[in-house]
Formats: structure tokens, C-alpha cells, sequence
């Protein structure tokens, strides 16, 4: 019994810290989040991004309106009976003593002008043009994707940054404590020193909140339902430079706007011809079986119609498609036009943000030195703690400075990447 009691107690004991383990391991991984490369993340954007998705209907909707192109018109069947004879309360029958008549025919609408092959030609530009829409859909986008992914690495970045900072000034803290216990320094200083600590936990929080923020953003973006986070980006400190007219060349060759206005072009092109094509009018073929007069003699016969034109020569929708085409080449215009200011404006901004990086790494070792260099001068009494909270102050306000003009080189740098349709 004792053995029994004992072994039941073990399993109990087993089971319970299992269970203890699945709930912490659960839990950690609800709390912490999946982590994500940029590729992974990449992937997770194009097939599931509510905006994307729906936007991809848009090619559905111009292959159905392909496929209506390629459909022939439909026949019509008409049957038609004369003679009948009512009365007495009895089922209608056929009048032997009238003429009667029974026809049944087939009648089928035929396009002519070719409007059916212009119908087809159009439609299929239509659709490749929303292809290419769709692609530069996906690339406006991408800018929002890259500015969130960029932020939540500048948020790591700040945060990491200042649990270092935290750490850091702990052991300033210390030296402080021992000073102020020798009597070296004022009650005073050494509150104001523990407050600058508050403000440094402070900021820690501002940027986790940020963060936090942010990642519902990402999450958003992704179509995740999953709680996932960015792996940590190895971040660059060597840039290249970029040359106007090879960014100009590149995007020309890319863009899928400017790929799609060229071939709404030759759509509306076609269109126009369809519209002129209709001045021919369709004609109807019909054939038909009939049976007429007391004999009931079958008779087969057919004929052709056609509307005549006299007033309606398709003048409205023929001026309608010449003003939409040239709707689209003015577009066009704008596009090549839009092209150019995107090419220049990133290129500005890369170059204004790549600037003001090599600015602040050319005074880094600077910065880090002359805090080093204060924090052992403080440990000896050489500069006071107002001077020692000054420079700290400065070292702080200028890292923020340093990790947001990296990060927004680096995001500039994607950017460019977009705007002249290599990454879509």
C-alpha cells in the first residue's frame, strides 16, 4: 500500500510539473511573439495582405470580361402555332375546317466588321494592363511594408540601446553611493542622479510602448493572426552612391504603372476601332420550319435582317472612345512625368539622409570617449555631477540621432529599390 501511494504520489508530482512546463512554454512563446526574417515576412505580405488579395479580383474580373469577348452570341428559337379552336370546355385543338399554321425557326445574330476580333484584341490588353496595375499596387504598398519593418528595427534598436544605457548608469549609480557615503557628495546630487535613472527607465518604456504599436501595424499588414515580430536586422554603415540616369534607366525598363498606362493604350486603341466597326450593322440569319393550311403540309424557309443605319451610325460612342484615349495618353505623360519626381525625390532623400549619417559616425568614437572619459573623471571626483549629467544627456540625444539617421539611410536606400520598380 505505502509503495502504491508513494508511486501514485510520484506520477501526480510528474504530471504536475509537465503541465507547470507546457503553461510557461505556452505562454512564452504568446508573450515573446514568432520572430520573422524580412524575406519570411516578404512572403507572409503578398499572400495574405487584405488590400492585396482584394486587389488581385481585379484580374478575375478582366478575364471574365475576356472570356465574354470570345463568346459567340446566343440563337434564338421561336415556335409559333395559328388555328386554334376554343370551346365546350374541351382541351384547344386543331381547326380542320381554318387554315392553321405551326412555324419553328432558329434565329442567329452575326457580328460583322470584325468587331468580334477587335472585342477579343482589347480585352486582352485590358488584362494585361491589370496585371501590371496590380503588380504596381503591390509596389505603393511595399513603401508602407518597408517604413513599419525599418521602425520596428529602429524601436529594437532604441531599446536595446537604452537597457545598455541602464546598466551602464547602475554602476555610475554605485560610484555615486559611495561617494555620497564618504560624504564627497551632496544628499542632493545624489537624488538628482536617481532621478536621471527615472528618466532613462522612462524613455525605456516610451520606446517598448512604441514598439508594441508598431507590431500591431506589422501584424496588420501581414494578414497575421499570429503574434509575430521582425528578426533583428544586421544594420550597414556602408552605403553606395547612386547615379540619376541609371535609377531613370532602371525604372523606364520596371515600373508597372508606366508598363500598364503603354498597354492601356493600345487597348483604347482598339477600342476606338471597335467603336467604328459598329457603323456596320450585325444582320440576323434566321431558319425555319413551318406547316400551314388544312393539308398541314411541311415547308422549310430562312431569311436575312439587318437594321438599317440611317440615323444611328455610332457617332456618340465612336467621339466617347477618341476622348478616352486620349485621356489615357495624357496619363501616360503624367506617368512618365511621375516617374522622373519619384527618381529625384528618393534619390534627394537618400543622399539628405546618407549626409546626415556620415555626419553623426564621423563624431561617434567622439561621443563614446567623451562619456567614458566624464563617467572616470565622476569616479574621481574630477567633473561634477551636473557636468556628468549634462554629457550623459548629450551622449544620449546623440545616439537617438545616430540609430534614427542609420535606419532611415538603410530605409531610403530600400525605398530607391521601389520607386524604380526593382522590388515589387
Amino acid at each position: 500500500m505505502k509503495v502504491n501511494l508513494l508511486n501514485s504520489l510520484n506520477n501526480n508530482t510528474r504530471l504536475f510539473f509537465v503541465t507547470l512546463l507546457l503553461l510557461l512554454f505556452l505562454g512564452l512563446n504568446k508573450v515573446c511573439g514568432d520572430e520573422i526574417g524580412i524575406k519570411e515576412a516578404l512572403d507572409l505580405f503578398y499572400k495574405n495582405n487584405y488590400d492585396i488579395v482584394k486587389n488581385k479580383y481585379e484580374i478575375d474580373k478582366a478575364s471574365a470580361d475576356l472570356l465574354e469577348a470570345k463568346l459567340l452570341q446566343n440563337p434564338t428559337l421561336t415556335a409559333a402555332n395559328n388555328g386554334f379552336m376554343l370551346g365546350g370546355g374541351k382541351v384547344p385543338m386543331f381547326n380542320d375546317y381554318i387554315p392553321t399554321e405551326f412555324v419553328l425557326g432558329v434565329t442567329q445574330p452575326v457580328r460583322l466588321g470584325g468587331k468580334r476580333k477587335l472585342g477579343i484584341a482589347s480585352a486582352k490588353e485590358n488584362l494585361e494592363a491589370t496585371k501590371l496595375s496590380y503588380k504596381d499596387f503591390i509596389r505603393n504598398i511595399l513603401v508602407t511594408f518597408y517604413t513599419i519593418y525599418y521602425n520596428l528595427s529602429l524601436d529594437r534598436l532604441n531599446i536595446d540601446f537604452s537597457k545598455g544605457e541602464l546598466r551602464r548608469f547602475e554602476k555610475v549609480i554605485m560610484i555615486a553611493e559611495l561617494r555620497h557615503n564618504k560624504g564627497f557628495l551632496s544628499l542632493n546630487d545624489y537624488t538628482k542622479l536617481k532621478l536621471t535613472k527615472t528618466d532613462l527607465e522612462n524613455t525605456l518604456t516610451t520606446y517598448e510602448t512604441k514598439y508594441k504599436s508598431d507590431l500591431e501595424d506589422f501584424n496588420l499588414l501581414l494578414g497575421s493572426k499570429n503574434h509575430l515580430e521582425p528578426a533583428k536586422i544586421s544594420f550597414q554603415e556602408m552605403f553606395q552612391d547612386y547615379k540619376e540616369e541609371s535609377l531613370l534607366e532602371k525604372a523606364y525598363a520596371n515600373r508597372p504603372d508606366l508598363l500598364s498606362i503603354q498597354r492601356q493604350i493600345k487597348a483604347s486603341e482598339y477600342n476606338v476601332s471597335l467603336a467604328k466597326a459598329k457603323r456596320i450593322p450585325d444582320i440576323s440569319v434566321y431558319v425555319e420550319g413551318e406547316s400551314f393550311g388544312q393539308s398541314w403540309q411541311p415547308g422549310i424557309g430562312g431569311g436575312v435582317s439587318a437594321p438599317l443605319p440611317l440615323f444611328n451610325r455610332n457617332q456618340a460612342e465612336i467621339s466617347r472612345k477618341i476622348a478616352e484615349r486620349s485621356q489615357v495618353e495624357i496619363q501616360s505623360e503624367k506617368i512618365d512625368r511621375q516617374i522622373i519626381a519619384d527618381v529625384r525625390q528618393s534619390l534627394n532623400n537618400y543622399r539628405g539622409s546618407l549626409n546626415i549619417f556620415e555626419s553623426y559616425k564621423r563624431k561617434k568614437t567622439e561621443i563614446e570617449k567623451l562619456l567614458k572619459d566624464s563617467e572616470k573623471a565622476f569616479s574621481l571626483g574630477g567633473v561634477t555631477m551636473l557636468d556628468l549629467i549634462d554629457t550623459r544627456r548629450t551622449y544620449n540625444d546623440f545616439m537617438t540621432k545616430y540609430n534614427q539617421s542609420l535606419t532611415q539611410a538603410m530605409l531610403n536606400d530600400e525605398l530607391l529599390k521601389v520607386y524604380t520598380g526593382e522590388t515589387q
